[in-house]
């Protein structure tokens, strides 16, 4: 057949209506091509048991150097603060990212906007709870990822919260990256308590900050999912599930860690509801269902009736540690997130099975995000001199079975 000919029948069976095969590497080609070979660079399993022998964190410095983390801490001055291994190592991701994003064109580049945002809402309530607690405005920004940095956050820290959110509003909600879902946190909580948008301040000081972040994320959570299915192709049916699984771990973390609490009373179970994404595989039976769970029975019963034996396995995994009697015990020291880590690793790394779509950037990102983690527990346990479980990390990309 001619090229033509091929051509046409691509674009009949790509689910966008795109001829997704034969252009992809036009635009995006060059980018996926880096992105993957950045996977060669992850932490392997030698690193890591290498690591785990080193007596202090200026011997890891030396072990790093064999890795592509060389020369990453070079300039740092001894003694090696923890803190300073993860701060730099969140720096070289995010020398990578932006390198990435300049390689990158329309709708890759808005896509990866959207990994960025999601750091910014991070940034931004990093700030708002330290300005809250009086710590210094050098001290907040100094530990702010540089993967969601943008200007306007460089104000926050030395502006007033005593008389309200007015000017931090303003501020990074005007022509921000931020500013949507802002909005739509507002609007959320506004219209459930009878106050317009521009009784702004008064919504914002009587919020608790973690709620802000987990209306924010949820929002931003469900306008990435929107875009990748808008995308069509390859794209959307890998990130269609990758981000499906992300909001029912989602609601499984907000249902557990809500257990216990004030609110997972018939009284307070609106404001836990309203923090559950709007789409997913549980979504919109599963969620109903867990939407009345108020212990460790009902919840696991919400998620027996609904078929999902993936998230009822991983449930009866970790009820010993919500359980409040069992709290403490032998087996019973895994949080929900310590499972959902290990879960989307696995599914980070099937990204990179797939060829021409954009669920690698994504999977690069996170997986980078794990290993940046893996670092931090490592020195940690050697700064405890606890060694013996600088091995209670997450592998990536580690040979199947091992």
């Amino acid at each position: 057949r001619s090229f033509l000919e091929l051509c046409c029948i691509l674009s009949v069976s790509s689910p966008s209506g795109t001829m997704e095969l034969s252009s992809f590497n036009i635009n995006n080609g060059f980018a996926e091509g880096i992105v993957r070979g950045l996977r060669s660079g992850f932490l392997g399993p030698e690193e890591y048991r290498r690591f785990a022998q080193c007596d202090n964190l200026e011997d890891l410095r030396s072990a790093l150097d064999d890795t592509d983390y060389a020369g990453f801490m070079q300039d740092e001055p001894s003694p090696i603060p923890v803190s300073s291994v993860e701060i730099k190592a969140r720096q070289r991701l995010a020398e990578d990212f932006k390198y990435l994003r300049g390689q990158g064109v329309q709708p890759l580049h808005k896509f990866m906007e959207f990994i960025t945002i999601d750091k910014m809402i991070d940034n931004v309530m990093a700030l708002l709870q330290g300005t809250v607690n009086g710590k210094p405005p050098k001290e907040l920004l100094a530990k702010v990822d540089p993967l969601g940095y943008f200007e306007e956050m460089k104000t926050i820290p030395s502006m007033g919260v005593d008389s309200g959110y007015d000017d931090i509003y303003k501020t990074i909600l005007i022509d921000t990256p931020v500013g949507p879902y802002f909005e739509e946190f507002l609007r959320t909580i506004g219209s459930e308590e009878g106050k317009s948008m521009a009784e702004v301040g008064t919504i914002l000081s009587e919020t608790d900050l973690e709620l802000m972040k987990n209306v924010m994320k949820k929002a931003w959570l469900e306008d990435f999912y929107s875009f990748t299915q808008g995308l069509g192709g390859t794209t959307a049916e890998v990130m269609g599930h990758i981000l499906r699984m992300e909001a029912d771990f989602r609601t499984m973390m907000i249902t557990l860690n809500a257990l216990n609490t004030p609110l997972a009373s018939q009284a307070n179970q609106g404001e836990r509801n309203k923090l559950y994404p709007s789409f997913g595989y549980l979504y919109p039976e599963g969620t109903a269902k867990l939407e009345k769970a108020w212990n460790e029975g009902t919840v696991r019963a919400a998620l027996e009736s609904c078929g999902a034996a993936k998230h009822v396995q991983l449930f009866d995994q970790v009820k010993a540690f919500y359980d409040a009697e069992s709290r403490g015990k032998d087996g019973a020291n895994k949080s929900i997130e310590d499972l959902i880590y290990v879960e989307l690793g696995y599914l980070y790394e099937l990204a990179f099975e797939q060829q021409m779509n954009y669920a690698v950037f994504y999977a690069f990102v996170k997986l980078k995000e794990q290993e940046i983690r893996n670092l931090r527990w490592i020195s940690n346990m050697i700064v405890m001199n606890r060694k013996d479980q600088a091995d209670e990390i997450v592998p990536i990309f580690a040979p199947r079975g091992a």
